[in-house]
């Protein structure tokens, strides 16, 4: 992998975490003001600087072994984290910011915007490792808990549960089943004395919203930033309902899958499909990025159900 003043993939990510209490945060819920380099201490210290990608906010541009993606952060907080991939598609993130402050960036690359809302600062950085970071810090106990990111998703994409908290980005694999060309991770916290915070997705139509559990025991600040990938396939091909019937029945629905009624085993891939039709859902199969076609072993071994019941939009 090369880099070139930016990250492999596209990635945005909104993880919760909790710095240390900085000196201007008022005790007790109180109003505080954040200064720029207070911002940046609390962000740095939570999520460290080796995975930040130097660059600048106008475009930091990843060279990848598929072809170039660029991450761009937005010069001020009403401005949207986008991530473009070599093909020309992107996908874009809108920060939830009451006020349009204005973006700094640090040395390290940590773009921040102080005060952007209520008892919260807000923050993006562009990762090595081909994504961003879209962070929010919650400043103390009157800081809003449910965290509303606006998604900007390409013509035809749609976004489908990965079982494991997060969602998988999904385009159409060539005329049959979705592809994940990137990905949504599973959010995370921390407190300020590291002790993991209960948080968790949920999509109320494109916008990502991020729900924080903090207590009374929760120590302030913390910080909150969903993470997402954009512009690699990353493996996973997903069937809506009716492509996963024509399976169960043994019709062949793309060329790199070897015939549904083909046992290894003693299991099919009809018979996969059919366990999911019996129950309401519907197949995926784990690929290579080429899409290359599968031995019917591979195909059995990298097969699985999935539903809808996390809100997602493929499995209909």
């Amino acid at each position: 992998m090369k880099i070139k003043n930016s990250v492999r993939a596209a990635l945005l990510t909104t993880a919760l975490i909790s710095g240390t209490v900085a000196p201007a945060f008022a005790a007790g819920g109180g109003p505080a003001v954040s200064t720029t380099e207070e911002a940046v201490a609390i962000i740095q210290k939570a999520t460290g600087t080796t995975d930040v990608a130097p660059g600048s906010p106008t475009g930091t541009v990843m060279a990848t072994d598929r072809g170039f993606v660029t991450v761009t952060t937005p010069s001020s907080a009403e401005g949207r984290v986008a991530v473009a991939a070599s093909d020309g598609s992107a996908v874009t993130m809108g920060l939830p910011a009451a006020v349009d402050a204005a973006g700094t960036t640090s040395a390290a690359g940590t773009t921040v915007y102080p005060n952007a809302a209520a008892h919260t600062d807000l923050a993006a950085q562009a990762t090595v490792d081909g994504g961003v970071r879209a962070l929010v810090t919650l400043k103390n106990a009157d800081a809003q808990t449910t965290q509303r990111f606006d998604l900007g998703l390409p013509e035809g994409a749609t976004l489908v549960a990965d079982g494991a908290g997060g969602y998988d980005i999904v385009t159409s694999a060539g005329g049959a089943g979705a592809v994940a060309r990137g990905h949504i991770d599973a959010p995370w916290a921390k407190d300020a004395n590291g002790k993991a915070v209960p948080t968790s997705y949920s999509l109320d139509g494109h916008t990502l919203v991020q729900t924080i559990e903090t207590g009374p025991d929760t120590a302030y600040p913390v910080v909150a930033d969903p993470h997402y990938t954009w512009g690699i396939i990353s493996g996973t091909v997903y069937f809506n309902k009716n492509e996963t019937k024509v399976l169960a029945l043994g019709g062949t629905v793309v060329s790199w899958l070897p015939h549904p009624a083909t046992v290894v085993g003693g299991r099919s891939l009809a018979g996969v499909a059919g366990y999911a039709v019996a129950t309401d859902q519907c197949v995926k199969f784990k690929v290579n990025p080429a899409l290359a076609p599968l031995t019917p072993a591979a195909a059995l071994a990298g097969s699985g159900i999935y539903s809808g019941s996390a809100g997602d939009g493929y499995c209909r």
